[in-house]
């Protein structure tokens, strides 16, 4: 592999910002703890004090002998939190997206529309679902497709609020309006922006003022929450209904004490300690996409804690994940077909628990990785399509 296989690295301990790999300090910027709270001493100290009460797993489906006094009380403050008559929680977040479009699109007639750029777990949800299932591009594409009839009661629009490689937000008061006019079901996975935007960190759907019009609510603790697992929220007909209904619930373990109790407390913490915490993760954000833009990256207009920079080969992105790793900084290369081929890039992500020293090493970093292989600039409007990927900078490279 040339030595610069960028995957699997197993990571020997961690401090949030800070992780210990092959012996050494790296600062981490590919990971999705945007508020750094897996390190908390409450989500800890809740963590240890579930695994005391509760054990280390539920050794069974939440249907049958796994259902917690934990994940009913997570269940009630997502739900109050988030403005939802009822919340469900499962184990795994990717299981909530598949196990909920599967089952939605089980009734008659149903209608999937998802965006292109969806996260895996909606594409493979919108897979499962044994129903009809059209592609959109934006708020316009979609509104082509709809005004082919009136009444699309029939139909469940899907769509990620913060795209996770791109940081893209999605025009989500644009949905709104379109569901108002066309009567469909809107479904939106949050997973990114819960924890972030919004008062108290309540996500995209309250920074845009669309609640309101969001008939079912996605979230997952891995992020913002620094535990595993996932929820859905809405009507309380509608949660009772995927609650006896959903496989990937009903066949699933449920989510381990431990996990819950960490989720429950990370957002006690997040919604006492937001005025402390929301500035310095954007203020963290506004400096590094300052300092890519500064020495030349294309950071995709990101506005949000996600910022990608723009590559272009598969495999040069490859090398300069590795080469950033041996200069002391973790950052995630994404290649086709997870973004489109020939648009590589390297996906950054920042906490509030770095500080400008952690910053500035990194930002150190990059500019030497873009003098080294003289990044191109690259024009929003006409970014390059290949046919194949380019692998060329994957192979060991000459020296004299």
């Amino acid at each position: 592999m040339a030595g610069i296989y960028p995957f699997f690295h197993p990571l020997e301990s961690s401090e949030g910002s800070v992780v210990q790999l092959e012996g050494k300090d790296i600062i981490m910027l590919g990971s999705n703890n945007y508020l750094g709270l897996t390190h908390h001493p409450k989500v800890l100290a809740a963590a240890k004090q579930a695994i005391n009460d509760f054990g280390t797993s539920c050794t069974g489906s939440r249907f049958l002998n796994g259902n917690l006094k934990l994940h009913l009380k997570l269940e009630e403050n997502l739900a109050n939190f988030f403005g939802y008559e009822q919340a469900l929680v499962f184990s795994a977040a990717f299981l909530a997206n598949i196990g909920v479009l599967d089952t939605l699109g089980k009734h008659q007639d149903a209608i999937i529309f998802s965006e292109k750029e969806n996260h895996a777990s909606l594409i493979d949800g919108a897979r499962l679902a044994p129903c009809e299932v059209r592609l959109f591009e934006d708020p316009d594409d979609l509104e082509k497709q709809l005004s082919k009839q009136e009444n699309w009661s029939n139909a469940l629009v899907v769509i990620d609020a913060v795209f996770s490689m791109t940081g893209r937000i999605a025009k989500l008061k644009e949905f709104a309006a379109l569901r108002r006019q066309y009567g469909f079901r809107l479904y939106v996975d949050d997973a990114h922006g819960i924890g972030v935007f919004g008062p108290q960190g309540r996500g995209t759907i309250f920074e845009q003022g669309v609640q309101q019009d969001v008939d079912l609510l996605f979230g997952t603790f891995s992020k913002a929450l620094a535990s595993v697992g996932g929820f859905v929220a809405g009507e309380k007909m509608v949660i009772d209904y995927l609650r006896h209904k959903t496989r990937s619930l009903i066949f699933t373990a449920g989510l381990p004490p431990a996990s819950a109790a960490a989720a429950l407390a990370a957002l006690q913490v997040m919604q006492k300690e937001a005025d402390e915490i929301l500035p310095k993760i954007r203020e963290n954000a506004r400096y590094w996409k300052q300092g890519l833009d500064e020495i030349g990256y294309y950071t995709m207009d990101s506005v949000s804690q996600i910022i990608p920079t723009m590559i272009g080969s598969e495999s040069l992105a490859f090398r300069i994940a590795r080469d950033l790793l041996d200069m002391g900084v973790f950052a995630i290369p994404v290649p086709y077909p997870v973004v489109p081929c020939g648009q590589s890039l390297i996906r950054t992500s920042v906490m509030p628990t770095h500080t400008k020293e952690h910053l500035d090493k990194a930002l150190d970093a990059f500019s030497i990785i873009y003098k080294r292989y003289s990044i191109p600039k690259f024009d929003p409007d006409n970014l390059p399509v290949a046919d194949k990927e380019d692998w060329s900078y994957f192979m060991p490279q000459k020296t004299n």
